[in-house]
């Protein structure tokens, strides 16, 4: 049952690079799209790749954040190395390598394993809640475009909505919450540390609006340097797009990307970009382009990790044994 489960997960993946194939081949000309690719100015990419380290520094400032609330004694300088290592082992084809990778470096530097676990949670909670607030921009910037029927107040009474049921039934949903997050560590993340529960309680018992805001302000921030990256490739393309755009097209993306249907955003990057970037005057062929060149940069960045994984190498069998463990 567990291989299955696991199969399923890594089937899953697969559809956004068949839809990408799709879009490819039978929406846009192959030909024109190639054509578009090799027009591409050098320069300005190379630009683009100087932004490696800044956008793993902001996401590893992120997470160095949520372990100081939990006490983990690991410089920035360490969680940055372990964030490129765990970024670079999220490239090859393994299911969860990524944040396994994380609780191993940081339990072979004599963190606990529990605390570990919980801040690794927390960051990845964090980064949806920042990808979902960022995303609102998309939302309000394209609605008379995109969505014909719907127009921004009603995402407005959405927001509203959303904040009343928590005015109301904030206790209950976050009594859910801790349930759920209990359920799960009883049956995988306490096999590791029986400390789960009350690190999470030690983390959430200091939390205040003020604390909520930083991450959140670096999350967004996180999305904005995604957006720069974005515009430099656009720009590269030599596409005449406003960053304001590009902003709103990210915003969307990251929304998207919440979804585990794709490796690396191929395949539902480009949809959104297809499905935006024509109200500006580009091509399909180049919005295709663009998301592809995206992708690529992606794929560069993690495999620009190799760096740090050269200078510290974790066998492969031991994130697997550690995998085993936690499986139920």
């Amino acid at each position: 049952m567990h291989k299955l489960k696991k199969n399923g997960k890594r089937l899953l993946k697969l559809l956004g690079p068949a839809f990408f194939m799709f879009l490819f081949f039978r929406v846009v000309d192959p030909q024109a799209t190639v054509s578009a690719l090799k027009n591409i100015r050098p320069d300005i990419a190379l630009l683009s790749v100087l932004l490696f380290p800044v956008v793993n520094a902001a996401l590893t400032f992120r997470w160095w954040l949520i372990c100081r609330r939990l006490a983990i004694g690991t410089s920035f300088k360490g969680l940055f190395q372990i964030y490129y290592i765990s970024w670079f082992l999220s490239a090859l084809p393994f299911v969860g390598i990524s944040p396994l990778a994380k609780l191993i470096y940081l339990k072979d530097n004599d963190q606990p394993t529990g605390q570990t676990a919980v801040s690794i949670i927390l960051d990845k909670l964090f980064d949806i809640i920042g990808l979902m607030a960022f995303g609102l921009f998309g939302l309000v910037y394209f609605p008379h475009h995109l969505f014909e029927n719907l127009q921004i107040w009603f995402y407005l009474g959405g927001i509203v909505l959303l904040v009343l049921v928590i005015g109301m039934f904030g206790g209950r949903i976050w009594a859910a919450f801790m349930a759920l997050l209990k359920r799960y560590a009883n049956r995988r993340l306490q096999k590791l540390g029986d400390r789960f529960e009350k690190d999470m309680v030690a983390f959430w018992s200091g939390f205040n609006l003020a604390t909520f805001a930083l991450i959140l302000g670096i999350s967004i921030v996180i999305g904005l340097l995604r957006s720069l990256v974005l515009y430099t490739l656009a720009i590269a393309l030599g596409l005449d797009l406003s960053f304001g755009l590009i902003v709103a097209c990210r915003a969307l993306i990251g929304i998207v990307n919440v979804i585990p249907i794709s490796i690396s955003g191929l395949g539902t990057r480009d949809a959104i970009l297809l499905m935006t970037l024509p109200m500006a005057g580009v091509s399909k062929e180049a919005a295709v382009a663009l998301g592809f060149l995206a992708f690529l940069w992606t794929i560069g960045s993690k495999f620009s990790g190799v760096v740090f994984w050269l200078k510290r190498p974790l066998p492969l069998v031991s994130i697997n044994a550690m995998k085993d463990k936690i499986s139920p």
